[in-house]
């Protein structure tokens, strides 16, 4: 009898679980036929698995969206009224609430009615008009380059990113170390699984520095297709070195410059963009004829602005910055303050940033802001100018000459001007070869990277024994002929669990491959092909000095996360056998480093130049998976990156287990 109690409750039991299933399908579906005067195209099919169906409220009354059942991409734009633009205050930190929708857009779709013969008509429409060449792009929120993120120094930062693509993603925020929340690096498959078509992801982090920062996807070629924005910590004007050098710091002076591709074909560089702006090359119309759309930077004559500038390169293409007729004093470089050095303009590989202070000293007229392309650029004559517009000259009116006119004035011996940062080297003639633009006002104008000097004294004392791992960039031949970028002659492979969660899963020695684990199976990388999921390991909390190795004639720039690195040596061999002894030559005494009290500059990328090497040195106080990788979309998609796996899986912050299948 109580056998068949127990069947006949059991069997209630289920009946209510199916009834109450079918109830809940009936009203999604029903919920489903309301009609609706949204576009279709712009709805969004995300998962009723995405966030809970409410409106989650912070204290500080901070509301945050966790229903995007119905979402609606027209509703998301940019940030101009976004409470977390402020002037900053010491000790006032806020909790600063984002949505980005990341979607496939068209620069001169079909939105772009009037804008093609009005450039006043194309904000209204959401058209991104770029060099006028109508082409397949990714978008966020609408917007090319992605709107621009401001908030102030220790903010909390919260960031729902929406995959509208046909094809997964994920979300870096470069610069940002991540030290509490290393699962927010946005890293595929090495920080956080990607996010999936129709997946909402909520990125949750501190603002734990100031400087330019930026944020990009980190997933194949979507930085190139456009998704990448400005991210700009300040900090409150007591705290700030650099406040008395300028009257304003505007976000409409940032600027963000990238080199772009046609269509699909990522083996050409086609036009570089400032702001999603510029010249159209593919016509034979001179650079001021008016049908060009050019980025226009307002200014009044007599203040002083801080200006900001950043390279989203996608190709191997070093670019010159300069503005006619105008100094720049260079104040920081990747979001890290330095010794201020008055120059006439500098030089960017993918993913540095320099910020300058300009003065508006000149004749109230338009010049010329000019990005000169060198290497794949220089090859097919590609360059961009912008609109430095002072108030009082006509705003439509475009600069006079050429945007590249009296570029040869650096040629010239009389008085010769200062750049920062030259990608380029001394030829092997020079008996100046071994040092890299480290030069003094009376013997050379140009500055090198390594000549920079921090506001910021190292953060480790004299005498320090640092912990040397040497590393390399090349590149090799398939044996189906593609070409092939590495580090330490080892080619990326991308694992299939997220090394960071996944950690208790797998054993490292079977997982992972390193220059070591694969010399002890008798392998040699340097005469076949190695590709396996590289991973460099490094004890935490101690004293790490990287020497970087550059096997081939271009420049690379490479990029740390969860790091920001001191650079204290910087040179050129010029010599491939000599690189590949780099070990015994630095033995020997041949490598040059800074003197212990040097205040070495700071940054978090660094361009390694060609036949030459770096010398990075950084406290390993971030345990966790970080990427490092060249920043030239091109090269670490085809394999130069890595892994640093810093510390042990228990000194890493304690993250659930999880395997997506």
């Amino acid at each position: 009898m109580f056998a068949a109690s127990k069947s006949k409750s059991h069997r209630w039991l289920l009946w209510m679980v199916i009834w109450l299933c079918l109830h809940l399908e009936m009203r999604q579906a029903k919920l489903e036929d309301q009609p609706s005067g949204k576009t279709e195209w712009f709805s969004f099919p995300w998962s009723r698995n995405n966030k809970t169906n409410k409106v989650t409220q912070l204290s500080g009354g901070l509301q945050l969206k966790d229903d995007y059942g119905q979402a609606d991409i027209s509703s998301f734009s940019g940030f101009e009224r976004h409470p977390c633009r402020r002037v900053c205050q010491q000790g006032q930190s806020q909790s600063c609430y984002y949505q980005l929708v990341v979607h496939n857009y068209r620069r001169l779709g079909s939105e772009c009615q009037r804008c093609p013969y009005d450039e006043r008509a194309c904000a209204a429409e959401h058209c991104i008009y770029g060099d006028g060449v109508s082409t397949p792009i990714m978008a966020v929120n609408r917007m090319s380059p992605a709107p621009a993120i401001e908030l102030c120094e220790n903010d909390t930062v919260i960031v729902d990113v929406l995959n509208y693509l046909g094809e997964s993603t994920s979300m870096h925020w470069h610069g940002i170390h991540m030290s509490r929340t290393p699962e927010m690096d946005g890293v595929a498959y090495v920080t956080q699984y990607p996010l999936e078509p129709s997946e909402v992801f909520r990125y949750e982090f501190q603002a734990d520095r100031s400087g330019s920062t930026w944020y990009h996807s980190h997933v194949g070629w979507q930085r190139g297709f456009g998704v990448a924005g400005n991210l700009i910590i300040r900090q409150p004007h007591q705290e700030n070195p650099h406040a008395r050098l300028y009257d304003y710091d505007l976000v409409e002076h940032a600027l963000l410059v990238q080199d772009i591709f046609y269509d699909y074909d990522f083996q050409q560089v086609r036009n570089i963009l400032i702001n999603g702006k510029g010249r159209n090359h593919l016509s034979q119309l001179p650079d001021q004829d008016a049908r060009h759309r050019y980025e226009r930077l307002r200014i009044t004559p007599g203040y002083r602005y801080r200006m900001r500038v950043l390279y989203n390169g996608i190709f191997n293409c070093p670019v010159e910055f300069s503005i006619e007729q105008h100094k720049l004093l260079i104040i920081s470089t990747d979001g890290n303050d330095i010794e201020p050095v008055l120059a006439d303009g500098f030089f960017l590989t993918s993913a540095e940033r320099f910020d300058f202070v300009l003065e508006a000293n000149q004749y109230a007229k338009n010049y010329w802001i000019r990005v000169r392309g060198f290497e794949q650029c220089e090859e097919r004559n590609v360059y961009q100018g912008a609109v430095l517009s002072y108030r009082g000259a006509a705003r439509s009116e475009l600069p006079q000459g050429s945007i590249l006119d009296a570029q040869q004035a650096r040629d010239l011996p009389d008085d010769p001007p200062v750049y920062i940062n030259d990608f380029r080297y001394k030829s092997p003639n020079d008996s100046f070869i071994t040092e890299l633009r480290q030069s003094s006002p009376e013997k050379d104008k140009d500055v090198g990277t390594v000549s920079l000097r921090s506001l910021e004294p190292v953060p480790w004392p004299r005498y320090t024994k640092f912990l040397t791992h040497y590393s390399s960039l090349s590149r090799r031949q398939a044996p189906n002929g593609e070409q092939l970028f590495q580090i330490d002659e080892i080619s990326y492979i991308s694992p299939g669990i997220s090394l960071l969660q996944g950690r208790h899963l797998y054993q490292d020695d079977g997982y992972f491959c390193n220059r070591s684990s694969l010399a002890a199976q008798g392998r040699n990388c340097a005469r076949e092909l190695c590709e396996c999921v590289h991973v460099i390991r490094l004890p935490a909390f101690r004293p790490i000095e990287m020497v970087v190795a550059n096997f081939m004639d271009g420049t690379h720039p490479i990029h740390m996360h969860g790091f920001t690195f001191r650079l204290v040596g910087q040179g050129v061999l010029a010599n491939q056998n000599d690189l590949k002894n780099i070990r015994e030559l630095d033995r020997q005494g041949r490598l040059s480093r800074l003197p212990d009290d040097y205040a070495a500059v700071a940054k978090d990328t660094v361009q390694v130049p060609g036949l030459g090497y770096v010398i990075l040195r950084f406290i390993s106080d971030n345990p966790g998976f970080w990427s490092y990788h060249c920043h030239i979309e091109q090269h670490s998609v085809m394999g130069m990156a890595a892994v640093l796996k810093i510390g042990e899986d228990h000194q890493m912050k304690r993250i659930p287990a999880r395997v997506r299948c």
